[in-house]
């Protein structure tokens, strides 16, 4: 597990820049003494300026900067009433080792710490976020830790040491702290092979593990790794709910492990129907008239190509007969196969998936209409039959398809081949906008039934 070690050297960092919360202890007069203005240059009517940090141990491997971090994670929810004072991060020295990449920033605000505690833990309790329990804590707590993923591990002190924004404050101030599991390599840096080095500080809070350890047989972070980083959090939701992410393409063995499995690769039009069954019913498994039959083997095969005898026939003649794949049940003379081997596309993801979405006809669509909708410059490269799915899809806003699969773009390159990590993005969430579920819902589900 890496959040042992990541949250010790968060720990760590805290602890490094720490001073003191007593106001007259030696470490707080050293640094009034810092930031105070010489009285020599007010008495000759100069400017006053800030002297570097004296040699004090409590100092030692501590540097400022007024910028945020170019690599701050996008991922951290800003306080809306925050300003940025500065970035304080570890030096590389032999009295304090560098620590992981670490980064603290100090931020200050006119609202109450208070505020700023219940507006993190409201984020932190959002999809993809995890709060980690810590011991010794008290009934107000001083700081909140929670866990991006497996790679992000974010701290928010509310008590930093008196003085560090100004001295004294006029402001409430509070530190958010962050460490990445992976950070770029450079020059000098603990190897790969070798466990980071910590600083060892006496009486370290310690920081309790979380309730549920990811599976090691399914999801794994090195095969993560290779993930664009937005789109991780849907794979281990989708791994959580028991969807084989990992099984190799063909390959029925239950002993397949995300290790041999690239997860940007791309996923076949009969894996991709098996996702979309399962995770449809898995989401509604309290609403079996949302749910989407199997079909029985002695169906009337609706593709040549997939015979009674084919292993995903029940999956993918259930989809046909309920009508969410187009085939001749549907009205549609042309599509006669199903080529379960080929990769699905973009737009035959969309066609899919979005009835499923809104359970209703889909709307008129135009390439015109998908112009001035989405703004895609290839709007007219869409096949005429996926272009009402893709309409459809924008007007599910922010909980669209397209936007969680795909992000922000304006190619939507229909023909392009959609990876099985793009495909866990879109089957995440069902549904419509203010009323649809997650697959998070759908483990919390009392009963679930399979499908």
């Amino acid at each position: 597990m890496l959040l042992k070690p990541l949250s010790a050297s968060l720990t760590a960092i805290a602890l490094v820049i720490g001073l003191s919360a007593c106001a007259n202890s030696p470490n707080s007069q050293t640094l009034e003494r810092t930031f105070a203005a010489d009285p020599l240059l007010e008495e000759n009517g100069e400017t006053p300026v800030t002297p570097p940090p004296p040699a004090d141990p409590a100092l030692e491997g501590v540097e400022g900067s007024s910028e945020l971090p170019q690599d701050f994670p996008d991922t951290i929810p800003s306080y809306p009433n925050a300003e940025f004072i500065r970035t304080i991060a570890p030096n590389e020295t032999p009295e304090a080792p560098k620590v992981d990449e670490g980064v603290v920033t100090l931020w200050q605000t006119s609202d109450s710490l208070e505020q700023v505690l219940n507006f993190y833990q409201q984020q932190f309790n959002q999809p993809n976020w995890e709060i980690v329990p810590q011991t010794n804590q008290t009934e107000s707590p001083a700081n909140l830790i929670a866990r991006y993923g497996m790679d992000l591990l974010v701290n928010i002190d509310l008590k930093p040491p008196i003085g560090m924004g100004e001295n004294p404050p006029q402001k409430g101030e509070f530190l958010i702290s962050y460490v990445r599991a992976n950070p770029t390599p450079t020059t000098g840096e603990t190897p790969a092979d070798q466990p980071p080095k910590t600083i060892a500080i006496e009486a370290a809070t310690p920081v309790s593990p979380p309730a549920s350890e990811p599976s090691t047989t399914s999801a794994t972070p090195t095969a993560l790794e290779k993930v664009p980083e937005q789109l991780r959090p849907y794979l281990r939701d989708l791994e959580k709910m028991g969807i084989a992410i990992a099984q190799p393409s063909g390959n029925t063995s239950a002993n397949a492990t995300e290790s041999t499995v690239d997860l940007n690769q791309g996923i076949t039009r009969k894996q991709f129907a098996r996702w979309l069954l399962e995770v449809n019913n898995k989401i509604y498994a309290n609403q079996p008239g949302k749910q989407v039959r199997l079909a029985p083997t002695t169906a009337n095969p609706a593709f040549s190509d997939v015979s009674t005898n084919h292993p995903d026939f029940p999956v993918i003649q259930g989809l046909a007969e309920a009508g969410i794949i187009p085939s001749s049940l549907s009205g549609d003379s042309s599509a006669t196969t199903f080529r379960p081997d080929a990769i699905i596309t973009r737009e035959q993801l969309l066609l899919w998936k979005v009835p499923l979405d809104r359970r209703s006809n889909l709307p008129s669509a135009s390439v015109d209409a998908i112009k001035e909708s989405w703004g895609f410059q290839d709007a007219s490269k869409i096949d005429p039959n996926a272009l009402r799915a893709v309409y459809a899809d924008y007007q599910n806003g922010d909980r669209s398809n397209i936007r969680r699969a795909f992000g922000y773009t304006t190619l939507f390159q229909p023909k392009k081949e959609v990876t099985r990590a793009e495909a866990a993005a879109a089957l995440w969430f069902f549904g419509l906008q203010g009323e649809g579920l997650t697959v998070p819902d759908a483990m919390t589900n009392p009963s679930p039934v399979a499908p």
